[in-house]
This record gives structure tokens, C-alpha cells and sequence, in this order.
């Protein structure tokens, strides 16, 4: 017991330190809303400058750990200032990846000012030990406990009960509001940065001593703080302190009582992430001050003799036209660049912000390196195998991300790739010993590989493997699934509300990723004779998102455009071309400059950037007139659906112990309209996801049918005939009303998955969702992004994707919002064609009574919850209680053309 108690207190003190860092990193978050993933770097440069000061010019702790704050928090400002107020109406992504951008930028000037060598430092803490229930501890450790703590009070009484800590928390929330009230906004955010990172000096200079100043080790440090703050929960300083003192104390007990596990200490912060994050079922809020612009998308079209020239004449040039030093380069970054395909299908596409894609290629390559190695497997046998094994590594990595997403996302997997790397690949038993593991030249089909004879073909093979790879992404794009994938990327609700069935998309986007992240994994490694797993650690996955941002996320194209970057790759042979003794630490520091940059001023990357340029030049020298699709012009005859009755019976919905719908009861039969009217708060929309599965009845059922569905999912209610509306839209404002209504009338079955690899489904409208958009008039806009569209057009184009996949029961809420009289008219007829001619049941939440009255067979009045009345219009607009309800008896009733809300 009592050698327990020893190594708990020894985890105080790198506790103690967890707890500065995350602090800092908590009140960054408290101020603006951002999750800053280069902290650790931050305290890596004030540790570097601390050491400098002291060992280098012989300064005494006060003015070395000064200078080191005073820098770290100009800093600070200089980030909010420069980054992340240019930032503050971008997207989460685009300012996460700012900070992944700092990340490598940090990193990259410590390396280029001291080098990758560590360096060590005496603590200038007193070391006397001391005597605590039978247990020696040293002075420092108790005195670096005291300052975590009396720092904690500090920032909890600041934040609680002084008029800047409101102001502070205010800010962060809506900084609108706090600049009303005589605060400016960027003064109290710049103030969260400096301060926090001036925290991380602080953090950095203590924790030197015991853990050594390093490049490589310290910014991630950013792993066990985040898994410190997300135990408070991004909001509270003493449970951060608990959460970091927790982390800091297991690490100690499992450095001494699991050392039979290599590793095992630096996967103590990821399961305590996975434990918060997936457990709790709640992940990191993002915030954000305005609406939110994603990335730009390619289209995937392929253009194949370009494509076919393009790879001729490459082939050409590594074979026999470029000299062998610029062809190895070249091959490097066609290798990066099919790691950064995986970036594109998933971050790009899907939306997933995977922290962890270099481990799985690295995973890919153990596999394929120890079946080489040990069996004596071809290298393409062993390689497929391996590609199965990283399949089932990548759905496994999958798992958090159908709890979590975003931000939290990428903190789960920056801890799952860090445990792999530590568990994993710095394992001499899984490895083969711990100078890697040697596989030799490699044959295909009787042809030597051998990389140190035969660079060019090596070479030539990455770029035949680089083009199968981009064109299967490409395929994927234009497919089913990609659709799919851009569904839930842009709106998981709304993509469940068309039937797509989310969990599943994100397990193929994962397991798709992963397969290509291992290809790429397998000729990073395979290069060279014998395996090296360093180059698989969990810096490069970060580089990976940095290196596919500047690219372009969203674009094919961008991946090799990325990889240009890579150490070893087309970057640094071009670099050394002016400077032959540049050092590579060079590339990272441009890297994330770029990164910052691109983040500031081209989001879509290098090629986004190059497509909109070109769009522009085309655009001034052809002009063509907008003409209907000719399979819009043709007479579309009104689609008839499947009839069938919608049965809600004593549907109960509470949220903790409010109860928000109490006992409603109504049904809609084919062909016919159902109004659904009540004061604001009636629980009206509420009720609409009961019945289409966002919530979960708390009594009551729900029946398509006769068939109960009370307890299917979203997705399954969609494709069994019962489509919505969203009173706020959630259309998917980057693609095409075209690409909206073809997501939605794509057919269901997971077989797409597999052939849009090879042979992608085109997305030609089904006869119900060309009907559609003749009965609402947008025959000429099926090519236009939602985006550009007026609000009134935006509205029919979200009616007109809710019936698009031919639904039996159609629930639109407030579909008349935001449209004119002449537009509101014109939709009452068109929902009544709706009914009888394509024999839809109709469940309408509106608040505009002349278009219910006109519009509706009968109606359901709810008020607080409970359902006051049920009748034809002309009843409800007699019955007294309703009349109570909506205007409190002042009026007789209801009229006619009178809008309540």
C-alpha cells in the first residue's frame, strides 16, 4: 500500500503540470469557443526559450521564466488578433485546422533555432523530501500542487464573481450581446489568448525538468490536457483540476505497476477522452458567431483522356526524363498524397476530422512488414491482407465517431493514433525489434522493386497505385454513397430525415478511408529495406490534415498538391534546389505558416483556389442562357405513392421534467391534409419528431400502417413512406437543388457502397422528384447551389427533397414561413395537387390560419402540450377553447386571414 501512495504522489507533480496546461487551455476555450490543439507546442517554445535564458546566456529563473511568459503572451495576442478575429464567422473546421496549422509552425521554429536534440534542465524548485504519512515526496512537488491550486481559485473567483469573468463567459457565448453591454468582444478574446498562452509558458517552464524540453514529445502534451479539460467539461476549473491530477497520478501507477505493456502510460489519456466523451454521449459544443461556410467540394467528374495523358506523360518522365534525386521526391509525395485521399473521402467528404490517419497506414504496414518478414508472403498477397487488417482496425476507429463528432472527433482520434504509436509501434515484440522491421527489396510479378537499384520503377508503381486510388474517390464522389457522405458531413439530421441511414455512412467512410490510408502507409514504408515506425508517429497524422487543407479537402486534386509538402517530397527537393543546406525543419515551418494562411484567406485550398480562378476566367468569355432540362420540360404526369394511415395515439413526450406533448392523438389518411395549429411553445414541432423518430415518446405509439414504428429509427420511418420537412430548413446549402433532391430519391441497400468503387450511380431524378419540382416551379434552378438561392425558393426546394423520395405521409413544418401572399397561395394549391393526385396524407404545422384554413380537412389544436381540440376548420374556428387559447377570449374567434403566433 504503502508503494502505491508513493507513486500516486509522484503523478502530482506532472499532474500539477497537466493541470497549468489545461487551464490555460480552458479559459481559451471559455473566451472564444476554440479548442486550441497547439498548447502543448506553446509550452514546448517557452520551455526552449526558458532554456535558452538559462543554459544558453546564463540569466537567473526570475528573468529567463519572464521572458519566456512576456514572449509566450504576445504571443498569444498576436494569434487572436492575426488568426483567430479574422476567423470568427468561419466554420469550427477552419479554426481547428488554424490551430493544427500553429501547431506545426511552433514546431517547425524550435526546430529550426535549436534543433531536434532534447535538452535538459535542474529544477530550480526547492527538492528537499519530505516525510507525508510515511511517504517520501519532494518539496517541489507539494509546492508545484499549491500553485495548481491557488491558479484554480484564482480563475474560478475571476470567472464567478468579477465583472471581466461574466463578461468573459458572455463573450464566448454571443459576443453581440456582450458588446451591448460596453464590452468589446476582440479586447476580452484577446485577453483569454495572451492570458492562456502566457498559462502554457508557465506550464511549460515547471514541467521541464521532469519530462526534458523536446520538439517532438511536448506539443503533444496537448493529449493528456485535453483529456484533463473534457473531464471538466470545457467549463470548470476544478474539475479540470481534478480531471488533470487524475490523469497525472494513473500515468504514475501504470508506468509502475503495467511496465510488461511498452506504452501503456501514454494510453492513459485516451481512454479517460474515450471514457468522457463516448461514454457521456456528449461531446465539445463548437461555437461559432455566424453561419458557417464548409469547404468547397470537387465534382469527381473524371475527364479521362486528360486523365490518360496526364499519367502517360508522368510515367514517361519518372521512367526515363527526370533525374533519379526529383523522381524519389516525386514518389514520396504520391505516397503522402494517397494518405491524403483518406483526408479528402472522410474530412472532405464525410465531414470526420480523424486525427489518425497515418496510424492506420502505419498499422497497415506492420501488418504487411511482419507477413513479409515472418512468413515469407509476397509483398502484393501480403499486402492485401493487410489492407483486410487496417478495414477492420479503420471500423473499429469508427466507433467514437458515431457518438461524437467534430472537434471531439478529432480529440478521440489524436489519442487513439498516440496510444497505436505508443502501444503498438514503439513494441519490439509486434515490431520484430526495435530497429524495425527488415523486409528487403520487394518483386511484382517477377519485376525487382528494389528501391536503392530501382528507384524509378518504385516510383512509377506509386503513381499507377496514386491514379487507381484517385479515380476510385473520384467514383465515390459522384456515386450514391458520396452523396451520402456530403448528407451527413453537411446535416446528420437532415440526412437521416431522406432515409440515409448515418451510422452506417460513417462506418464506410472510415473503413473506406482506412483502406486507402493503408496503401499509402504500406509504400511510405516499403521504400526502404527495413521498416522504421517513427515515421508513423502521431505528428505526421496531424501533418496529414495540414498538409490535405492546403491542398483542398474537398478536391481529388488536392492530395498530391498537399504532399508537395511532405519532408523528402517535391518541397524539399525544390528547396534544396536554391539552398542545399536548408533544413527540413524548414518544410514544417512553412507548412503551418501556409496552413494559418490558407485557413485566413483560400479554405478550399490550393485547389479550390486554382478551380475558382479558372471558373472565373471561363465565366467572362461564355455566358450561357439558363435553359430547363429536358427531362423537366417533358409533362410529368402526378405520381402516385403507396397509400398509408398515419396513427398517433396518446403520444407523450417530457424532457427531464417537462412534459412537452401530453397525451396527443391524431391520425392522416392518404389523400388528405391534417393542420396541426397551437400558440408557440404547444409542442407542435416536438410532436413532428416523435412521430418521425428525433425523440423517443415517452408513452404512447406511433403506427404507418398498422404497423407499430414507435420504436424504428429515422432512417427506417423515411423508407417505410413518413418524409418531413424542417421548419428551418437544413437543406444542404453547398450542392445543387439537383444534388438536394437526388440524395433524397436515391434508392436504399448498402450494395451502392460497393459498386459505386468502380462503377458509380449516376443521379438522374426519379419520376417522383422531377414531379416534384414541376408542382413548385424549379425547373430552372436544379443546377443552382442552395445557397444562391432567395429564401421564399429555399423553403420550396426543402418541400419539394421531403417529397422526392415518394413518401406515403408527408409532415411539413411551417412550410409557408418566409413566403410572400402570392407564394403562399401558390403553395396551398400545390400541396392540395399533392394529395389528390398523388394520394400523400398531409400533417401541416403552420401559423398562418388563412393558409390552414384553406388548405386543411381537419384540424388538431394543441396548447402546452395537451391536445385541446380536434375537427374540421370551420369547428375549431367556433370552439371556445381554442379561442381562450390563442387570444385569451378577447376575440370571438379565429378569423380567417389572420395570422397568429
Amino acid at each position: 500500500m504503502t508503494t502505491v501512495l508513493q507513486f500516486a504522489l509522484l503523478g502530482l507533480g506532472i499532474g500539477t503540470a497537466y493541470t497549468l496546461l489545461a487551464q490555460g487551455l480552458l479559459l481559451i476555450y471559455r473566451g472564444s469557443g476554440v479548442v486550441n490543439f497547439a498548447h502543448g507546442a506553446v509550452a514546448m517554445l517557452a520551455a526552449y526559450l526558458y532554456w535558452q535564458a538559462r543554459a544558453g546566456w546564463g540569466w537567473g529563473f526570475g528573468p529567463a521564466a519572464l521572458l519566456a511568459v512576456v514572449i509566450s503572451i504576445g504571443l498569444g495576442l498576436a494569434t487572436y488578433h492575426l488568426v483567430m478575429r479574422p476567423l470568427g464567422r468561419a466554420s469550427a473546421l477552419a479554426r481547428v485546422i488554424s490551430t493544427l496549422g500553429l501547431f506545426m509552425l511552433l514546431q517547425g521554429v524550435a526546430l529550426l533555432i535549436w534543433g531536434p536534440f532534447p535538452r535538459t534542465l535542474d529544477s530550480d524548485l526547492p527538492t528537499t523530501l519530505l516525510n507525508v504519512a510515511g511517504v517520501a515526496i519532494g518539496l517541489d512537488k507539494l509546492l508545484l500542487l499549491l500553485v495548481a491550486v491557488v491558479l484554480t481559485v484564482a480563475l474560478w473567483a475571476v470567472s464567478r464573481y468579477t465583472p471581466v469573468g461574466l463578461a468573459i463567459r458572455a463573450n464566448a457565448e454571443n459576443p453581440r450581446a456582450a458588446s451591448t453591454l460596453g464590452w468589446s468582444p476582440h479586447l476580452l478574446g484577446g485577453t483569454t489568448w495572451g492570458l492562456g498562452w502566457g498559462l502554457a509558458a508557465v506550464a511549460g517552464i515547471l514541467i521541464a525538468p521532469l519530462v526534458g524540453v523536446t520538439v517532438d514529445a511536448m506539443p503533444l502534451l496537448v493529449i493528456p490536457v485535453l483529456a484533463g479539460a473534457l473531464i471538466g467539461r470545457l467549463q470548470s476549473f476544478w474539475l479540470t483540476l481534478v480531471g488533470a491530477m487524475v490523469i497525472g497520478i494513473l500515468q504514475s501507477l501504470v508506468a509502475r505497476y503495467v511496465d510488461f505493456v511498452p506504452g501503456a502510460m501514454q494510453a492513459v489519456p485516451f481512454l479517460v477522452i474515450l471514457a468522457v466523451l463516448v461514454l457521456r454521449g456528449q461531446g465539445v459544443p463548437s461555437r461559432s458567431t455566424g453561419a458557417q461556410k464548409l469547404p468547397t467540394l470537387g465534382t469527381g467528374r473524371i475527364r479521362w483522356p486528360w486523365v490518360a495523358g496526364l499519367v502517360v506523360v508522368a510515367g514517361f518522365l519518372l521512367v526515363v526524363g527526370l533525374e533519379e534525386e526529383l523522381v524519389i521526391s516525386l514518389g514520396v509525395t504520391l505516397s503522402w498524397g494517397i494518405v491524403l485521399l483518406s483526408v479528402v473521402a472522410l474530412l472532405g467528404y464525410t465531414g470526420q476530422l480523424s486525427l489518425a490517419q497515418f496510424a492506420l497506414g502505419g498499422v497497415a504496414a506492420l501488418v504487411a512488414g511482419r507477413l513479409v518478414a515472418d512468413l515469407g508472403l509476397p509483398f502484393p498477397l501480403a499486402s492485401v491482407l493487410a489492407l483486410v487488417a487496417v478495414l477492420v482496425v479503420g471500423l473499429l476507429f469508427a466507433l467514437p465517431a458515431l457518438r461524437t463528432r467534430g472537434i471531439d472527433l478529432a480529440i478521440v482520434t489524436l489519442g487513439l493514433g498516440a496510444t497505436v504509436a505508443a502501444l503498438v509501434f514503439t513494441n519490439g515484440a509486434l515490431t520484430g525489434g526495435f530497429d524495425g522491421t527488415p523486409v528487403g527489396a520487394q518483386t511484382l510479378f517477377g519485376i525487382d522493386l528494389d528501391t536503392v537499384f530501382y528507384p524509378r520503377r518504385w516510383a512509377l508503381l506509386i503513381l499507377v497505385l496514386f491514379t487507381v486510388c484517385a479515380v476510385v474517390v473520384a467514383n465515390v464522389r459522384r456515386g450514391s454513397s458520396g452523396r451520402r457522405m456530403i448528407a451527413v458531413r453537411t446535416n446528420e439530421r437532415a440526412a437521416a430525415a431522406l432515409g440515409i441511414d448515418v451510422l452506417r455512412v460513417k462506418l464506410f467512410a472510415f473503413g473506406f478511408a482506412a483502406v486507402i490510408a493503408g496503401i499509402g502507409g504500406i509504400l511510405v514504408a516499403f521504400r526502404n529495406a527495413t521498416i522504421l515506425y517513427s515515421e508513423f508517429d502521431p505528428l505526421q497524422s496531424i501533418l496529414a490534415v495540414g498538409y490535405g487543407f492546403i491542398g483542398g479537402i474537398g478536391f481529388v486534386g488536392g492530395a498530391p498538391l498537399g504532399g508537395t509538402l511532405v519532408t523528402g517530397g517535391f518541397g524539399t527537393w525544390l528547396i534544396h534546389q536554391f539552398a542545399p543546406d536548408a533544413s527540413p525543419a524548414w518544410l514544417s515551418t512553412i507548412g503551418g505558416l501556409v496552413v494559418v494562411l490558407f485557413a485566413l484567406l483560400h479554405p478550399d485550398g490550393m485547389a479550390g483556389a486554382q478551380i475558382h480562378q479558372f471558373q472565373h476566367l471561363v465565366g467572362r468569355f461564355r455566358k450561357r442562357p439558363v435553359e430547363v432540362p429536358a427531362q423537366v420540360q417533358a409533362e410529368v404526369e402526378p405520381h402516385q405513392v403507396r397509400p398509408a394511415r398515419l396513427e398517433v395515439d396518446g403520444v407523450v413526450v417530457r424532457f427531464g421534467g417537462v412534459t412537452a406533448v401530453a397525451g396527443a392523438t391524431l391520425a392522416v389518411e392518404p389523400g388528405r391534409v391534417v393542420g396541426l395549429i397551437g400558440p408557440n411553445g404547444a409542442g407542435k414541432t416536438t410532436l413532428i419528431d416523435a412521430v418521425t423518430g428525433f425523440v423517443t415518446p415517452a408513452e404512447g405509439t406511433v403506427v404507418l400502417d398498422g404497423e407499430d414504428v414507435t420504436g424504428w429509427p429515422v432512417h427506417r420511418r423515411t423508407r417505410a413512406g413518413v418524409s418531413r420537412s424542417f421548419q428551418s430548413l437544413e437543406l444542404f446549402e453547398s450542392s445543387t437543388v439537383r444534388e438536394n433532391l437526388a440524395v433524397a430519391s436515391d434508392p436504399a441497400g448498402g450494395r451502392t457502397y460497393l459498386t459505386d468503387l468502380v462503377r458509380p450511380r449516376r443521379s438522374p431524378l426519379t419520376p417522383a422528384a422531377l414531379a416534384a419540382v414541376r408542382e413548385l416551379g424549379l425547373e430552372s434552378d436544379l443546377d443552382t447551389t442552395v445557397a444562391a438561392l432567395p429564401y421564399g425558393r429555399r423553403r420550396l426546394v426543402a418541400i419539394a427533397r421531403a417529397i422526392a423520395g415518394e413518401p406515403s405521409v408527408l409532415l411539413l413544418d411551417e412550410p409557408a414561413a418566409g413566403l410572400d401572399s402570392v407564394e403562399t397561395a401558390e403553395l396551398g394549391r400545390a400541396i392540395r395537387r399533392l394529395v389528390e393526385g398523388w394520394g400523400i396524407g398531409v400533417l401541416v404545422v403552420e401559423h398562418d390560419m388563412s393558409f390552414v384554413m384553406s388548405v386543411c380537412d381537419e384540424l388538431v389544436v394543441l396548447n402546452f402540450g395537451h391536445q385541446i381540440a380536434r375537427g374540421t376548420p370551420e369547428e375549431i374556428r367556433r370552439d371556445p377553447e381554442v379561442v381562450r387559447a390563442y387570444l385569451g377570449g378577447e376575440h370571438a374567434a379565429v378569423g380567417a386571414g389572420e395570422e397568429t403566433r
